[in-house]
C-alpha cells in the first residue's frame, strides 16, 4: 500500500515561523531513526494495493484573518485583521489504493489554536463599547436583545456624526486589541491522492480534497467580556504534496511513515458578536506541516 500524507493547517508569516522552527527538531530526529532503518532494510523496491488507515499530527499555522461585516446603522463597516498563535492539528483516515496509484479517502481533522490580538482599521459595532460609560451603562448588562442594548443603540444613535467619529477613531488608536480564547475547526474531508511510482519505498505523492468544516470561536476582552461565542458550518477545502517511505510486512500489509504538508481553506464563516448580536465574517485559510502514519492491509 502507498503513502498518504499527514496535512495539517496553515501559517502566517512569510519565512519560516518560530512553531515551525521548534517542530523541525522532532522531524530531524526522526528523520536520523528512518536513516538507519533503510541502511539495514535497503531500498528494494515495494507496492501495494488495497483498504487502509492511518492517523496524524503536527503544526497548524493559519494566516492573518480578515474580519469584516457591512455598516449597518448606526455603525460603520467592520474591518480589522485577527491573528492566532501556532496550533496542532490531528487527523484520522481511511481510504483504498489503486493499482494506478490513485487513492480515495475520507479523513477528519481537528484543528486547534488560542487567538492573539486584532488589529482595527475600521471598528463597526466595537466603536460601541468606549461610548457606553457615557450613557451610565453597565457593559456587563449589553447582551443581545437586552434592554441596555436598546438603550445603548438609542444613545449611540443620537451622538452627532463627529462625536460618532471619535469613539471610531479611539478604537482604532487602542488597536490591536488583545483578544483572549480559543479558535477550533472540525472538518470532515474526502480527499484523492496520486503516488508516484519511483521504483523504491520511497513514495512521493500530491492530492487535495473537499468537504466542510464546523469552525468554533470562543473569545474575550482583557476585562472577560465575551466577543464571541459562535460556530458555522461552511465548505471547505485542501491540496497538498509530500514524501512517504513504505515498510514491509508479512502477507501484503505495509506501514508507510510519511511527511506532509498541506493548504486548507475555507468558505468564510459567519459569528455572532455577543454585545450587539451584529455579524461578522471570518477568513479561513493556511499551511499544515505533519507527519502520518499509515497502515494498509
Amino acid at each position: 500500500m502507498r503513502t498518504d500524507p499527514l496535512w495539517i493547517v496553515v501559517s502566517h508569516e512569510p519565512g519560516l515561523p518560530t512553531g515551525l522552527r521548534r517542530f523541525s527538531n522532532g522531524i530531524k530526529g526522526v528523520l536520523a531513526a528512518l536513516a538507519v532503518l533503510l541502511v539495514s532494510l535497503g531500498a528494494s523496491a515495494y507496492a501495494g494495493d488495497g483498504p487502509y488507515v492511518g492517523i496524524g499530527g503536527g503544526l497548524s499555522m493559519l494566516n492573518d484573518n480578515s474580519v469584516t461585516a457591512p455598516a449597518s446603522d448606526p455603525f460603520t463597516a467592520l474591518n480589522a485583521t485577527a491573528t492566532t498563535n501556532d496550533g496542532f492539528a490531528v487527523r484520522g483516515m481511511a481510504g483504498y489504493a489503486f493499482p494506478s496509484g490513485f487513492r480515495v479517502e475520507a479523513e477528519i481533522d481537528y484543528r486547534r489554536h488560542n487567538t492573539g490580538e486584532m488589529d482595527v482599521k475600521s471598528p463597526g459595532s466595537l466603536a460601541i463599547t468606549p461610548a457606553l460609560p457615557l450613557f451610565g451603562i453597565d457593559r456587563s448588562a449589553v447582551r443581545p436583545g437586552s434592554p441596555a442594548l436598546e438603550q445603548a443603540l438609542a444613545a449611540y444613535s443620537g451622538l452627532s456624526p463627529q462625536h460618532r467619529e471619535a469613539f471610531e477613531n479611539g478604537v482604532v488608536a487602542a488597536s490591536p486589541i488583545t483578544v483572549n480564547g480559543n479558535f477550533s475547526m472540525l472538518a470532515f474531508m474526502a480527499n484523492v491522492d496520486y503516488d508516484f511510482d519511483t521504483g523504491s519505498r520511497w513514495v512521493p505523492y500530491v492530492g487535495g480534497g473537499l468537504g466542510v468544516a464546523t469552525i468554533s470561536i470562543d473569545t474575550e476582552d482583557v476585562d472577560g467580556n465575551s466577543f464571541a461565542d459562535d460556530s458555522d458550518t461552511v465548505f471547505a477545502y485542501q491540496v497538498g504534496a509530500g514524501l512517504g517511505y513504505e515498510f514491509p510486512l508479512e502477507e501484503g500489509r505495509s506501514i508507510t511513515v510519511s511527511l506532509d504538508w498541506r493548504y486548507f481553506g475555507t468558505q468564510d464563516p459567519t459569528f455572532k458578536g455577543d454585545l450587539t448580536g451584529a455579524e461578522f465574517d471570518v477568513g479561513i485559510s493556511g499551511h499544515d506541516i505533519g507527519m502520518s502514519l499509515i497502515y494498509g492491509f
